[in-house]
């Protein structure tokens, strides 16, 4: 519950003025609802002792005294009352309620969706803070469930759920004053059943929760199955594992069949609780009935109006204990949404950061380590200086640890030991944004939106067409883009799968062009290309590599020959640096690597 009033205080609060207004139309309704219950007893008024207690003053009294000056005053007022006079009071009292009721829960909704808009646009906003390790551990298919399914629960709480809350208690709290009002030594004794409901209701919305969070979290892991074999569907074709996936999934759905079942028969329990407790309500009446009949002392209008309002009582109770559970099941959701939104980046923002070197002249590693963790030890003592201008390239077998040494660049993530400088300032004394615009990256893997081209070359800066048009000539794309079914303005498909491997590249490339970058990191974005595209690639690499400093991962080691300097990596240590010709005249590691590169030559 914590989390709910923190979710109505951070997002529902700025919508106070909405929420009052519908409060105080829906309040309106449930005194509709109560008047509903005096004119029904004006109708079965004959004239007799009517008062449960002997009471003739307020809400009755002067219904009574409408009745007796309507009598008198006009002829054929017994006729007038039953034939028309009071069809009209209840065609109006329902026309009100009806009206007060729309326009209050209107007003809830609005300002609920509101609330959840602003919710799923701070959840979004947040989750891109997050360091990229963050989504590693946490799958697309969470984080999804997260920003869509969690959310919408939750806007569920704050529209619809809300205003239902809000006008269900309005017409209890209406009825309530009526039966107390009525007989309210009768009405306190009938509520001594109360603890018979409340009890055993928060033990159910205990339950109902926990089983939610389970459901809720099985929900996110079909998901993403769901994720992984469409996005891989030629693996599972090709091996033919359709049957395969078919039955993984269809046990993933089994667990979330078996927790929706406990999640369903502990909302249901509330029913039976609640019939339980009405029938002991109305067993008391009967009793408490049949003694006053005795006596004379309790009229037969006025006996079922009181029945009539305690039910009318019971019954938003009942909509109430039902709504309970449904805002148990949405609060688990919320509590995995706020899970993530008090989770903190795990690299470290300097709140007072300094200016980022416009044209840094220095790119320096310091006896730099890095750990994922403490059996999993990737750089060690890393020694570099990588001066503007300068192409170095990073070279050795798998698990050396290439890639993670250049993602440190960007502060992807933070070196265990050591440091990596600026012109002298550690990367950590910028601000994460301000450095990662100086840095230029153009991956293997180059992946692109489902927009335009235009678009996608124009991502990373706002750029005019003619900017867009004279990158993508740099980088060799402008020709394929003309070919295009309509040119810069193609909508391209996920990931830019409807482009073959060297176009993605060379779109990739003409976004960096157009970043204009001081800084560029190449990691093997020529590596799963045929020697054609290669070709195409390497000649707009080679535009973009000018007069920038150029950190190099390289697979094919033809590409990387005339680099300023070329660095062995191995089990995490630079081990041997320099010229191509330096490094194969030493016969170390690059002479190795070269030699079965080229052995078939």
């Amino acid at each position: 519950m914590s989390r709910l009033l923190r979710f109505f205080n951070d997002h529902l609060r700025v919508h106070a003025p909405l929420i009052a207004g519908a409060s105080l139309l829906l309040l309106l309704a449930g005194l509709c609802q109560g008047a509903l219950i005096a004119s029904i007893k004006f109708v079965f008024d004959d004239g007799k002792a009517h008062a449960l207690s002997g009471a003739q003053t307020g809400l009755f009294g002067q219904l009574e005294h409408l009745r007796t000056w309507v009598l008198t005053r006009m002829p054929e007022a017994s006729a007038l009352r039953t034939g028309l006079l009071v069809p009209l009071v209840l065609v109006l009292l329902f026309a009100l309620k009806g009206l007060f009721t729309y326009a209050g829960t209107l007003l809830m909704v609005r300002s609920g969706i509101r609330a959840t808009q602003a919710f799923r646009e701070r959840l979004f906003a947040h989750l891109l803070t997050q360091e990229p390790a963050f989504f590693q551990k946490h799958p697309v298919g969470e984080l999804i469930t997260r920003s869509i399914s969690d959310v919408g629960a939750v806007q569920g709480i704050a529209s619809n759920q809300l205003a239902e809350a809000v006008r269900e208690t309005c017409v209890a709290l209406t009825m309530l004053a009526t039966v107390l009002y009525m007989d309210w030594k009768l009405s306190l004794t009938l509520f001594l059943a109360g603890p018979l409901v409340v009890l055993p209701v928060k033990k159910l919305s205990q339950r109902i929760r926990r089983v939610n969070h389970r459901n809720q979290e099985a929900s996110s892991r079909l998901l993403q199955r769901l994720k992984e074999v469409f996005s891989n569907i030629r693996v599972v074709q090709g091996f033919a594992r359709e049957s395969y996936e078919v039955s993984r999934f269809q046990l993933q759905n089994q667990e979330l069949y078996r927790l929706g079942m406990k999640s369903a028969r502990a909302s249901a329990l509330s029913t039976p609780i609640m019939e339980l407790v009405g029938g002991f309500l109305l067993a008391g009446l009967a009793a408490y009935a049949a003694g006053r009949f005795k006596s004379g002392t309790l009229t037969t209008e006025n006996f079922l109006t009181y029945i009539l309002a305690i039910y009318a009582l019971y019954d938003p109770l009942r909509r109430l204990t039902k709504l309970n559970n449904e805002i148990q099941v949405a609060s688990a959701s919320l509590d995995r949404v706020y899970a993530m939104l008090d989770r903190n980046p795990e690299l470290p923002v300097n709140p007072d950061p300094v200016p980022v070197p416009a044209r840094p002249a220095l790119l320096r590693f310091e006896g730099v380590e890095f750990a994922y963790d403490e059996k999993h030890t990737v750089l060690r003592g890393i020694d570099l200086e990588v001066r503007a201008g300068e192409t170095v390239a990073l070279v050795g077998g798998s698990g050396g640890g290439k890639t993670t040494l250049v993602n440190l660049v960007p502060r992807f993530f933070d070196p265990t030991g050591g440091r990596i400088t600026l012109d002298g300032l550690d990367l950590r004394d910028f601000d994460p944004r301000e450095l990662r615009k100086l840095i230029g990256i153009v991956t293997q893997e180059t992946l692109l939106f489902m927009d335009t081209v235009h678009d996608n070359i124009a991502y990373g800066k706002q750029a005019s067409r003619e900017s867009v048009i004279a990158a993508a000539k740099k980088a060799h794309a402008h020709d394929f883009i003309q070919g295009l079914t309509r040119g810069y303005d193609t909508p391209l498909a996920e990931t830019g799968s409807s482009l073959s491997g060297g176009q993605r590249q060379r779109l990739a490339i003409a976004r960096a062009l157009l970043q204009d970058p001081p800084i560029l990191i190449l990691d093997e974005a020529t590596s799963a290309l045929d020697t054609e595209s290669e070709r195409a690639v390497q000649a707009a690499l080679e535009t973009l590599m000018q007069d920038r400093t150029t950190l190099v991962i390289a697979h094919r080691l033809s590409t990387i020959q005339r680099a300023t300097r070329i660095c062995a990596m191995k089990q995490g240590r630079i081990v041997e640096q320099g010229t191509h010709d330096e490094l194969l005249a030493r016969q170390g590691e690059y002479a190795r690597l070269h030699r079965l590169q080229f052995a078939e030559a």
